[in-house]
């Protein structure tokens, strides 16, 4: 694997059994059904202690396969997004741009934007939601998202792609670089987790 080591990451995360599969290939199975709130941690990981590895990563259930890939697709690669309300969905959205891209740019909308979008403040203040995905190993920077001109983001920042929800796939506007398009994370959304919290959508 390279310059993992199994051993500090088997000492750190002690309540998953870790297997070498191949020289690229590590599976972590938890050992009980309570650890899901360490995979968003073991992923950060992976990228914060193996700089300039990209990685594949495929969560089925409470077991994580995260396979390293020697070559990206794009150079620098830009999402963005709320992130009100931070949950899994956002970090599936982010572990599949990292893995194309050698270098992840992530905008986080500022409360202004969101009010001006979508006639409401949001629930989480602007400091409190670009400090958590700053604090994500696998995003490489973070920029405040003032205005919804996407192409003066590709300009400013050399942008080679552009990752969103498939839900845009043909309504996204117009820019110069590359799009990806991924689908949702079934069943988990901001709008979902507000509604259980009985919070304003």
């Amino acid at each position: 694997m390279g310059d993992l080591d199994l051993c500090k990451l088997r000492s750190r995360f002690i309540n998953w059994r870790i297997s070498k599969i191949t020289p690229k290939e590590i599976v972590l199975v938890s050992n009980t059904m309570d650890n899901e709130d360490e995979i968003p941690t073991i992923i950060d990981y992976l990228y914060t202690n193996v700089p300039g590895k990209k990685w594949t990563i495929d969560i089925e259930g409470f077991k994580i396969i995260a396979k390293a890939n020697s070559k990206a697709k794009y150079n620098r690669m830009y999402t963005s997004g709320c992130f009100d309300i931070f949950h899994y969905g956002h970090l599936n959205i982010l572990i599949k741009s990292k893995e194309l891209c050698d270098y992840l740019i992530v905008g986080v909308s500022t409360d202004e934007l969101i009010e001006k979008e979508k006639g409401r403040k949001p629930v989480i203040p602007f400091n409190e939601r670009i400090k958590v995905v700053q604090s994500i190993g696998l995003v490489d920077e973070v920029i405040p998202q003032e205005d919804k001109d996407k192409q003066r983001i590709v300009d400013t920042y050399m942008i080679d792609a552009i990752s969103v929800g498939d839900d845009w796939r043909g309504r996204y506007p117009k820019v110069s670089c590359a799009m990806e398009y991924f689908s949702y994370t079934a069943n988990v959304s901001s709008t979902i987790l507000k509604d259980a919290l009985k919070l304003t959508a």
